[in-house]
């Protein structure tokens, strides 16, 4: 079975986020559901990775239409 190569892509820290759903869709309790709980409409990367968030949730976050980053 060959295993499709995941691409990261690296966001300016300067983009705003976009929540794109309106309850946590994390299983609740896990690590991922508390760093999902972050999020704030408006907030940049960097607030969000300084409030104790993962640059990498932000990369699943977008890729399965949670949330959304723009200028």
């Amino acid at each position: 079975m060959s295993k499709e190569k995941q691409t990261r892509v690296r966001y300016n820290r300067n983009l705003k986020i976009q929540l794109l759903v309106d309850e946590n869709p994390k299983r609740k309790n896990s690590d991922s559901w508390h760093r999902f709980n972050l999020y704030r409409t408006g907030m940049t990367i960097a607030e969000y990775v300084a409030a104790g968030g993962m640059p990498g949730d932000i990369n699943y976050d977008v890729k399965h239409q949670l949330i959304s980053v723009q200028e």
